[in-house]
């Protein structure tokens, strides 16, 4: 069976828990769902397969991006979409939808040929589905507002299936 492992994490805000690092560099192709905060955490993600794919975020701004990097914040786009077994990954921060009454639903919206849609932003986790498809949020990566412990998703993606599992590196 032909799968693909894709590691997800967004918010880590200029830092990476080490946990969450040691799960992304173990996936064949990692995902920043935005608010990097610097190239310094880019450098830092390997997956297996080379392919590293990022969003940018509300604080992906020049005040707050660190350029002692191959990373420049100017090659961040606001969403990207993924190819995978099985179907297609729609990546977004969220920031955008968050004023709405019904931000996932809006996310989701935007997205309608996506069988999974990746967002950041709110720093909650939540790997649903909605509507027959994922709805997905790492949570925060980082230090900064990660409830209680850092966190990040890993999706094991296949033509079959598509089974996600959620890691938690609770604060010390």
């Amino acid at each position: 069976m032909n799968s693909t492992t894709v590691g997800i994490l967004s918010d880590t805000h200029g830092a990476i828990h080490p946990g969450v690092l040691e799960r992304m560099n173990n996936c064949d192709i990692i995902v920043h769902a935005g608010d990097v905060c610097g190239g310094h955490v880019l450098e830092q993600l390997r997956p297996k397969k080379g392919r590293l794919v990022v969003v940018r975020g509300n604080n992906d701004v020049a005040q707050q991006w660190q350029q002692e990097s191959s990373f420049s914040l100017t090659e961040l786009q606001d969403e990207r979409r993924i190819d995978l077994p099985g179907g297609t990954m729609a990546v977004i921060h969220g920031h955008q939808y968050w004023s709405r009454k019904d931000p996932q639903s809006a996310i989701l919206s935007h997205f309608p040929e996506a069988r999974a849609v990746v967002y950041g932003h709110s720093h909650y986790v939540q790997h649903d589905k909605v509507q027959g498809r994922w709805l997905l949020n790492p949570g925060a990566a980082g230090n900064r507002l990660n409830r209680g412990g850092s966190s990040c998703l890993v999706l094991k993606a296949s033509e079959e299936s598509w089974k996600i599992e959620m890691f938690r590196f609770v604060n010390e």
